[in-house]
């Protein structure tokens, strides 16, 4: 009976026609139309509530509130009742269909009248308002159709509200006016490039009118708006460049605008185009106005780097760079007119000095000071980029390792290396007493600067040992001033390179050791000596072979001699001493009528002078004999007492040439005077052989070093590799010569260290 009941209730209400949905679902829909259409009055009013509306026509009023609220209601009731299921149509499928049917009738009867046959200005100010417009709608109509994006869109995999009211948007309204707008936003371009002002406003937003057409995807925007847009930036900047190249005085002002001209694009970019346009419109302007045009602006006769290099204009310069370096290889050309540049200046410095304009000291100070020009212009200009420094260390490898001949001066005629000068240099410097220590420091950092661009590393090794030594033995130095420049060679070159350096400090400290043990040594065996008596003892591999001669000193030298001898060899039984006369130094005190005067001589000259004690004329033959001294060295010895500004001992007779003979009688000057009570007289230190020759000798040493040892890990190799890798690892100390390298190598053929191939006589094997 139910069941009977039940079926004649259902046939007793009115069913909807097949297919078609119930008249409580159209009721619903009813509802959905007039919020919309409120929605749409509201938006079409420009978001102004008209006159006499009632409440629930204004935005966020309670009754507003209410209606929207029942909107998402009234499309949740309507997706959960099962209608249409007849015609195979879900109720959420009719209400997506209806939804999307009635954002295109509002398209096509609202929007496209706003759009529809307008031009220029006022396209482009429809066109801003109706897109503004439309994603107020696009917003709204997603809250209120939110439950079919949440249940239906993503189960039926079909585009989410969003994108269909978009599409509905670009099929009814964009389609239509793509290409007049697109004409519209580029004159507007042209006239911000023009210098006129626009609104900016509009622009950004209508082209994200062309962003949003790609449905999350920038295709549409750069095949309909992007492309034409960096068409008509080249075409607008090709015309420009030549306009500013070629009116009057353009070269000069040309990178200022070009400077302007990109921070104005790169506004432009972020202000209102997509951010992924940004490096496709600085790329276009810069190939434009900088890549086309790089040798024509660089290579400038007025206005180009060597212009600007010549006439020190470091901002400019700065510009420059700035630029340039923005372009792939932008760079490259400029450092190469730089270091042509540096060449020039450096070859000038040569010439100078050449000329006798500046000598050794002020060359180095020159080529210091460009060294420094170019450092500050570097760090506050270029950025301390490494292509510029090095174009610097190129230029400089040229000039500083040309062999220069002066004209005047000392070396008039002679060869003299820049390994040499700069020698002399730091050896003014050691000896320099004022100097501050910070000065120093600085100094020192743009000494090693320098001596990282010499080639003969090795020669100034040399020049600069033989200097030290002369410091350390007769000048008065400053061990920590020397230590810090080894510690920066050290640091450049290695430990290997300084070791003899080093080691020469390190043997002027323990000579200070070895005195004080035997001052000790004399005391415990209560010996007194006649005599301030102080010995150095130096290594012989550390320091420059000085001229040995046997010479036999007066009684009260010789004593102290032996003594020192007997206490070193019972300290030291494996050693042996050699005593090197031409560096010891003495004071000697003497009476003149003037009055008492002590003299800072060396031991030659103290010789000399305690053999009047015992005789008051003595002849230069008879000197000889007394020292067992060489003539020459006598003569030497003696010239440097009796003439010039320390006339110690005259000559008798009438003989008044400089040059002295073995006969020439000397006795003591008592009319000698000076104005001081101490006093130096000079001595020349001689190292034995020439620097240059020595330094030849060890390099043949070195490279047949080099050989070996490359042949010894390869075992067999070609000429041009073997060749090839020993200049390699020698560049760092010298260049080597490739003649002496081949050479070399057939030395060490001859003596069994390598051998030809049979097959290739280019080939090399090493015989272990």
């Amino acid at each position: 009976r139910a069941a009977g009941m039940s079926k004649m209730q259902n046939k007793g209400k009115a069913q909807p026609a097949a297919g078609k949905p119930s008249a409580e679902f159209e009721e619903g829909w009813h509802k959905m139309e007039v919020a919309f259409e409120r929605l749409i009055n509201f938006v079409q009013n420009d978001f102004q509530v008209k006159a006499g509306a009632s409440e629930e026509d204004v935005p966020g009023s309670n009754e507003w509130t209410r209606w929207q609220m029942n909107a998402y209601a009234t499309v949740y009731n309507l997706c959960t009742k099962n209608e249409g299921k007849a015609s195979g149509n879900t109720s959420q499928q009719i209400l997506y269909q209806r939804s999307q049917a009635m954002i295109e009738k509002y398209l096509s009867d609202r929007v496209n009248k706003q759009v529809a046959d307008k031009k220029g200005e006022e396209l482009l100010r429809n066109v801003y308002t109706a897109w503004k417009h439309h994603l107020v709608v696009v917003r709204w109509g997603r809250f209120q159709f939110r439950y079919l994006d949440e249940y239906y869109t993503k189960n039926q995999n079909i585009c989410s509200l969003r994108i269909m009211m978009l599409k509905c948007f670009q099929t009814a309204v964009y389609e239509k006016i793509k290409h007049d707008l697109c004409q519209v936003l580029l004159a507007e371009v042209q006239r911000e490039r023009d210098g006129i002002e626009i609104n900016r406003t509009y622009m950004q937003l209508v082209i994200q009118l062309f962003v949003e057409m790609g449905m999350d995807s920038n295709k549409i925007y750069e095949q309909d708006f992007e492309v034409h847009f960096l068409e008509e930036t080249a075409k607008f900047y090709k015309r420009a460049s030549a306009v500013w190249l070629n009116e009057n005085g353009g070269n000069f002002t040309y990178l200022r605008r070009v400077e302007k001209a990109l921070n104005e694009e790169h506004n432009r970019a972020l202000s209102y185009l997509h951010r992924t346009s940004l490096e496709n419109v600085i790329n276009c302007v810069e190939t434009e106005l900088l890549t086309n045009y790089q040798m024509q602006v660089l290579e400038d006769p007025d206005a180009g780097t060597e212009a600007l290099l010549m006439n020190n204009k470091t901002e400019d310069l700065g510009r420059m760079f700035t630029l340039f370096k923005r372009i792939s290889k932008g760079l490259e050309p400029m450092s190469a007119i730089l270091r042509d540049f540096i060449k020039k200046e450096g070859k000038e410095i040569n010439k100078r000095f050449c000329d006798g304009d500046i000598d050794g000291n002020k060359y180095i100070d020159a080529c210091l000071d460009l060294y420094d020009k170019y450092t500050a212009m570097f760090e506050v200009y270029f950025e301390n980029c490494p292509i510029f420094h090095k174009a610097r260390k190129e230029a400089y490898e040229v000039f500083i390792n040309e062999t220069l001949t002066p004209s005047k001066g000392e070396s008039s005629g002679n060869k003299v290396t820049s390994s040499e000068l700069l020698s002399n240099y730091c050896d003014n410097l050691m000896k320099n007493e004022k100097v501050d220590p910070d000065e120093l420091e600085a100094k020192l950092h743009k000494i090693v600067c320098l001596f990282s661009n010499i080639s003969d590393k090795d020669l100034f090794q040399e020049f600069y040992r033989k200097s030290m030594s002369k410091r350390l033995l007769v000048s008065k130095t400053d061990n920590d001033n020397e230590r810090q420049l080894i510690a920066k060679l050290k640091i450049k070159m290695g430990a290997p390179y300084t070791s003899k350096l080093e080691g020469m400090i390190v043997d002027k400290t323990l000579s200070a050791e070895t005195h004080s043990n035997f001052m000790d040594y004399c005391r415990a065996n209560n010996i007194e000596l006649k005599i301030e008596f102080s010995a150095q003892v130096l290594t012989t591999g550390f320091w420059p072979a000085f001229k040995i001669d046997n010479v036999n000193p007066p009684e009260i030298l010789s004593n102290c001699m032996d003594l020192f001898k007997q206490f070193y060899d019972h300290k030291t039984q494996s050693r042996v001493l050699k005593w090197v006369h031409s560096l010891g130094t003495a004071t000697v005190s003497s009476k003149f009528k003037k009055g008492q005067k002590e003299m800072l001589v060396s031991t030659y000259q103290a010789c000399v002078l305690l053999l009047f004690n015992s005789k008051a004329v003595i002849s230069a033959g008879e000197m000889s004999k007394e020292l067992a001294l060489a003539l020459d060295e006598v003569k030497r010895t003696v010239h440097s007492l009796a003439f010039g500004k320390f006339a110690i001992l005259k000559r008798e007779g009438e003989n008044k040439k400089k040059q002295i003979v073995e006969d020439d009688e000397f006795q003591v000057n008592e009319e000698f005077q000076h104005p001081t009570r101490k006093f130096k007289i000079p001595n020349v230190i001689k190292t034995v052989g020439d620097p240059v020759e020595k330094t030849d000798e060890n390099r043949r040493h070195v490279i047949e070093a080099c050989i070996v040892r490359v042949m010894k890990s390869r075992k067999q190799l070609s000429h041009l590799d073997l060749q090839t890798e020993c200049i390699r690892q020698l560049s760092n100390y010298f260049k080597p010569d490739m003649k002496i390298i081949k050479k070399r190598i057939e030395d060490l053929i001859q003596r069994g260290y390598l051998e030809r191939d049979e097959g290739d006589r280019n080939i090399y094997r090493y015989l272990a």
